[in-house]
Order: C-alpha cells, then sequence, then structure tokens
C-alpha cells in the first residue's frame, strides 16, 4: 500500500503578499494563469495541459462541470517558482512541501522541479478549491475528511488494491470510525499508518457516495451542504441518512461485499 507523503497548506492570503515579488511573466491556458520566472516553454506546456486536463476531469467526475467556475478573469492562479529555496522562502512551507494552495484565491503555488506535483499534487490541490468554491470557503459545516476525500479522488482512484487494505481494517476492527474521521487533524498526528488510513477512509467515503448514489446526488449533496451549512442535515435531505452511523454502516457492507 503506497505511503501518504503529502500534507496540503491552506492559507487565505492577501496574493499582493508575493505577486509583487520580482518579474513575473505569464502563460495563459483556458482555464489557468501561470505565473514563472524563467521556467521554459515545454514546461509550461506539460502544466497547462495536465492542469486542463484535470480540471475536465475533476469537475466530470465530481458532476460540476455545469458550473464555469474558472473561466476568463476567473481563471485560477498557478505560481512556478524557478527553485525549491525560492519557493520555500516565499511561502514559509517546509522542506518536505510540493506545493500549496490557497482556496479563497484560488490560487497554487510550487516550483519548477517539485517531484509528483504533476502526478499527485496538483490533481489534489485543484480538488480542495474546486469543492470549496461549490460549498463555500468558510462553510463550518464540512469536515474534513470530506474535503480530502474529494481532494484525493483523481489522485487515489489510480491506486490499486485500497478497498482491500479497508475490508482487512474494518474486519480487525482497526479502522476509524466517522466520530474518529471527524476528530482527527493529520498535521497534528506523527502516527504515519493512522494519517494514511484517515486519506484512504477519506477517499473511499467519497467515491462510495459518487459510485452507489451518483453524481447528481452528489451535486445536490453539495448544494445542500452550501445552503444549510449543516452536515447532518444535507446528509439526511439527499440520501435518507438520519445519522452518520447510518452512513458509516452502509459504507462498510459496500467495502465488504
Amino acid at each position: 500500500m503506497r505511503r501518504i507523503k503529502l500534507f496540503i497548506f491552506f492559507f487565505f492570503i492577501p496574493l499582493s503578499l508575493f505577486a509583487g515579488d520580482g518579474d513575473w511573466k505569464q502563460f495563459k491556458s483556458t482555464h489557468f494563469l501561470v505565473y514563472y520566472k524563467s521556467a521554459p516553454e515545454d514546461t509550461l506546456n506539460r502544466l497547462t495541459e495536465r492542469a486542463e486536463k484535470y480540471y475536465n476531469d475533476i469537475t466530470e467526475e465530481l458532476g460540476f462541470n455545469r458550473f464555469n467556475f474558472w473561466t476568463w478573469e476567473e481563471r485560477a492562479k498557478i505560481y512556478l517558482f524557478d527553485t525549491q529555496g525560492e519557493y520555500m522562502r516565499a511561502t514559509g512551507t517546509p522542506e518536505w512541501s510540493g506545493g500549496e494552495a490557497l482556496p479563497g484565491t484560488k490560487v497554487i503555488r510550487t516550483f519548477v522541479t517539485a517531484p509528483d506535483f504533476l502526478d499527485n499534487i496538483l490533481p489534489h490541490e485543484m480538488g480542495h478549491i474546486i469543492f470549496r468554491e461549490m460549498v463555500g470557503f468558510n462553510n463550518p459545516a464540512i469536515p474534513l475528511w470530506l474535503e480530502e476525500g474529494v481532494a484525493s479522488y483523481q489522485e487515489k482512484k489510480r491506486t490499486p488494491g485500497i478497498k482491500a487494505y479497508l475490508a482487512g481494517q474494518i474486519q480487525k476492527k482497526s479502522f476509524m470510525d466517522l466520530s474518529g474521521l471527524e476528530g482527527f487533524y493529520p498535521a497534528n498526528s506523527n502516527d504515519r499508518e493512522k494519517v494514511e488510513l484517515f486519506y484512504l477512509e477519506s477517499y473511499s467515503m467519497l467515491d462510495y457516495l459518487i459510485s452507489e448514489f451518483g453524481k447528481d446526488r452528489f451535486v445536490l449533496f453539495c448544494q445542500n451542504l452550501r445552503d444549510h451549512k449543516d452536515l447532518r442535515r444535507a446528509l439526511a435531505l439527499t440520501y435518507s441518512f438520519g445519522a452518520r452511523e447510518e452512513l458509516e454502516s452502509s459504507w462498510k457492507s459496500c467495502i465488504l461485499r
């Protein structure tokens, strides 16, 4: 089972704090503005091609493709630093960080040689921003497991063996119940196995909601979260789960069958 290597940062920082630092050039695509200094053109082309693909994949898979979030002046911004050192100095992130998202300003920041950025970090970060645009950036009803499930959806769906692994954890009674998921914060834990389990269960719960009930129902769920700002009410209105224990029981039955 692949180990979790990424922790995601979320900051609501005014763009002006770093946009004016140096002479940024601009590279445009349909949904993205890439700000760079000396990155080669082939790097910019690969970045925007992959970003556009992920944008289409994520919005289609989550059922958000009917909403034009990122066009014209609403395009997301990617800041591509030349070196890891420049990225760390500008963002204050630790050495192991390959990228970060600022959902409130639709900004992603990374550096040219960031490992795993195109394959894993980019779709993860984009998932956070797209989901938060749908449900509200300051919505207190959104548990971390749900947001991380959405963010991990594009990344984890390519990872084999997740269902079998989680089935084993359920059978050994070593899985995290929903109450445990809601109270767990990976950034505060030094238990790598528990962090991995959190991300895998979060992804699996999201995958269950979409695969079992469909994308249209998930869109309605997000709209109920946005409008009512209450997770229990949104679950009841959308999926007829009277309590989160019913969601957990239904999810476990799906994993074990």
